[in-house]
């Protein structure tokens, strides 16, 4: 049996375990996951919170940089955001790879821009690493900076306020644990709520797939080391036996999206897909899932068993979930198009050869208009866009290189003409 058959044989189990449960999940408490770490000190090792890196491991070839594809009559027109990483910018880039604006944060000591985020009249939203939240005007000046610890993703609601990313640190049965916020604002900086998921673990725990939660995983070193006794905490012998352990800070979840639901075409058929509901994806669980948007509870979730660090779920205009699908195991990444409601994975691409498209962390994807996918392959600084049958139509090589290594690129957003040249034509 091919692997595609597997896969489809698989999901349709799940989709008839969505029927009679009401969300789609996956057998839970299972002693090994699908990333072939089967042993929990080195789950518990892969879980801790380390700085990614900002340039891709393998040196330049100078003869491949900047847009090295372009398929005019297939690529879908308009400009492409992103942060420029290490120097704390942001680009917009024509089809040709032409910087046409450029953002620069004027402090004299910028953190790496990781993402960017086009606002009406050429503002942008800039997630800076060890320095916050930023907006700068078109110029560059900065409007508002506010000091928190953003990281990966920004959406906006319907009332021009957004939702970002924040993170706390709490001790969790005797670790230092690193766990996701949802930080409400608007756009003079001012919080108007704040969603811990940490406060929120027993309703997580209750809907979500927990075979790969870090307290399944401490349960297994309980279960090996002993005693067990309250199952609250390490025991002490533990700690003392491994202090790197013991010192780390874990990442329980790694969300690393945030999405508001527009109208979309399930809404009327579900109302866990209801407008205002937020998507989005824990990392470190290998889950894709929906929080209703007044109780912040989980009403939909996916992905364990099938994903390998996953990363932008988005859902697209026919109501299926968009996933970039990271491969941590496999060692090559691919993209699938799920049908929310079934569990049915609809459309897949996987380069060929496979490992000639892989990123260990980060990556994104867009759908776009006219039914093509932009992919960033962040780790490689690598953004390409291909059709529905796969054929590669852009490329684009970051050409920044820092000592002969390409600077990575969190994602890019490809946006369209109408969005742009109105702001170009003012400057």
């Amino acid at each position: 049996m091919n692997t595609r058959v597997a896969v489809a044989l698989t999901v349709g189990l799940i989709a008839v375990l969505a029927v009679i449960g009401g969300i789609v999940l996956l057998p839970r408490n299972r002693e090994a996951t699908d990333d072939g770490i089967t042993d929990p000190r080195e789950r518990l090792k892969a879980l801790r919170s380390l700085p990614y890196t900002l340039l891709s491991s393998e040196t330049v070839d100078p003869e491949r940089s900047g847009v090295v594809i372009h398929d005019a009559d297939e690529a879908w027109p308009g400009y492409n955001l992103y942060a420029t990483g290490i120097s704390g910018g942001v680009v917009l880039m024509d089809m040709d790879g032409r910087t046409v604006h450029r953002w620069q944060d004027p402090g004299e000591s910028p953190g790496p821009a990781l993402l960017p985020v086009l606002l009406d009249g050429g503002d942008v939203l800039i997630i800076q690493k060890f320095r916050g939240l930023i907006r700068l005007d078109w110029n560059s000046n900065i409007v508002w900076h506010k000091t928190m610890i953003p990281h990966h993703d920004i959406s906006f609601l319907p009332d021009s306020t957004f939702y970002v990313l924040d993170a706390e640190v709490k001790r969790h049965r005797g670790l230092m644990v690193k766990f996701p916020t949802i930080v409400h604002m608007n756009l003079d900086s001012e919080v108007i709520g704040v969603w811990s998921a940490s406060e929120s673990l027993d309703d997580i725990i209750e809907n979500l797939d927990t075979r790969s939660f870090l307290d399944t995983i401490l349960d297994g070193l309980l279960a090996e080391y002993g005693p067990t006794e309250g199952r609250k905490r390490l025991p002490p012998e533990l700690l003392d036996e491994d202090e790197e352990v013991s010192r780390s800070v874990h990442d329980y979840f790694h969300a690393n999206t945030l999405a508001v639901l527009k109208d979309n075409p399930l809404c009327r058929r579900d109302e866990r897909f209801k407008p205002g509901n937020i998507l989005t994806c824990f990392r470190n669980v290998n889950q894709v899932l929906i929080l209703e948007e007044e109780t912040k509870r989980v009403v939909w979730s996916w992905g364990e068993g099938v994903l390998q660090w996953p990363h932008h779920p988005t859902m697209i205009e026919n109501g299926n979930i968009l996933i970039f699908d990271n491969g941590i195991e496999r060692k090559h990444s691919r993209l699938l198009e799920v049908n929310p409601l079934t569990g049915v994975i609809e459309w897949e691409y996987v380069a060929d050869p496979p490992e000639s498209f892989f990123t260990r962390t980060r990556g994104s994807c867009q759908r776009l208009p006219n039914g093509n996918t932009l992919v960033c392959e962040s780790n490689n600084g690598r953004c390409f866009e291909i059709t529905r049958g796969g054929e590669i139509v852009w490329e684009w090589l970051n050409p920044a290189t820092t000592e002969g290594h390409r600077e990575l690129i969190y994602r890019i957003e490809r946006l369209p003409p109408s969005a742009v040249e109105p702001l170009l034509n003012q400057s």
